[in-house]
């Protein structure tokens, strides 16, 4: 049912439609107290949040086939994915701590030192796949689509947590990299910067504000254009719900309020990173209108594969929204496609990095 206010239609909401708005806005309420915080704080405080919720999400990516595995597919599967996401850690720490013995010096272990884009092992890629093809070996019950699945999304939220951890700890990183003739807030970028409260807690938790404003505001507007606007289904094979104006209405929403929040950072000179200044403006205007797109694909995507297991959601643990995966679809894929486009940027579009 609709009805006509002026010329426009309008949607009647579908029954149920308040009860599961006012369980959404409970469950984002919630965490935006707890994961907010940590967030701003950065640090180990992000660290260990962000490991909470991929823990979580390993066990849903394991849950969502609906089969009974063996122990050894637990434990292969959150020792690949753990191993995607921390290499970096572990390989450029050892490095700088091998470097330290040698020269006789103290040795500090950093979240945020070494970040120059994506790090993952292709020896490690490879093994994965040795193991997951051995696992089918052994258990029965762990075929070639199960292979295909559990190396395809090792991955996938391998890299999809790596660029969380990206955002956040990248601007403390590129900030030392000699951007000295840059200033942000009126202070030129370095150490001293850094060490700065305002850069700290505010400063360098602006890229993560920038990557995760176009996916959220792109779901929010999506959601209500569909509920109230939507009449052209968007692609029902994969999700019956989704419909064309709620697929405008997103990304309308994402990119202005993405773009207004990089440009509005840069005009008063506080860029969410050195090279995105105001007179770089094109390239906040590029990264915003890519930001809702590479949502949408992130959302879809994920639930394809959930049509294929014929499951709703991959997690019940945040009610009325699913798993964690289930909100993080989106924010994974926008987080990888940031990622690669700001290195790319850092790096003047040279793609032999």
């Amino acid at each position: 049912m609709s009805k006509k206010i002026g010329n426009i239609e309008i949607n009647t909401p579908p029954e149920g439609y308040k009860t599961s708005l006012k369980s959404r806005l409970i469950v984002a309420g919630v965490l935006m107290v707890t994961a907010v915080p940590t967030f701003v704080l950065g640090g180990w405080a992000y660290f260990f949040a962000i490991m909470i919720f991929l823990l979580i999400a390993i066990a849903e990516v394991i849950k969502a086939p609906r089969k009974k595995y063996n122990w050894f597919v637990y434990v292969a599967t959150y020792a690949i994915i753990l191993s995607f996401v921390y290499w970096m850690f572990f390989k450029d720490n050892m490095s700088e701590y091998a470097k330290c013995i040698d020269n006789q010096t103290d040795f500090v272990f950093s979240l945020d030192k070494f970040y120059e884009g994506f790090e993952v092992s292709v020896i490690g890629i490879a093994a994965s796949l040795l193991v997951y093809c051995v696992v089918g070996i052994l258990d029965k019950n762990f075929g070639l689509d199960d292979i295909a699945y559990f190396f395809f999304m090792s991955l996938l939220v391998g890299l999809g947590f790596q660029a969380f951890y990206f955002i956040r700890y990248y601007p403390v990183q590129c900030a030392n990299s000699g951007f000295a003739d840059i200033t942000w807030g009126g202070m030129a970028y370095g150490e001293a910067l850094v060490n700065t409260a305002a850069y700290k807690f505010w400063g360098s938790f602006e890229l993560l504000l920038f990557v995760f404003i176009g996916p959220v505001f792109n779901d929010i507007a999506a959601y209500f254009g569909g509920v109230y606007f939507g009449k052209h289904k968007l692609n029902e094979r994969i999700s019956p719900k989704k419909t064309w104006e709620g697929f405008y209405w997103g990304i309308i929403v994402g990119f202005v309020a993405t773009a207004a929040f990089g440009l509005i950072l840069a005009a008063t000179g506080n860029p969410v990173l050195p090279f995105l200044t105001i007179d770089k403006w094109y390239w906040i205007v590029l990264i915003a209108l890519l930001e809702p797109l590479f949502a949408t694909i992130g959302d879809l995507s994920f639930s394809l594969i959930k049509r294929y297991y014929n499951i709703k959601d991959y997690g019940n643990i945040l009610r009325g929204h699913g798993g964690i995966l289930d909100r993080a679809d989106s924010i994974i894929f926008s987080s990888i496609g940031a990622v690669i486009i700001l290195v790319l940027i850092k790096n003047d579009w040279n793609f032999l990095i």
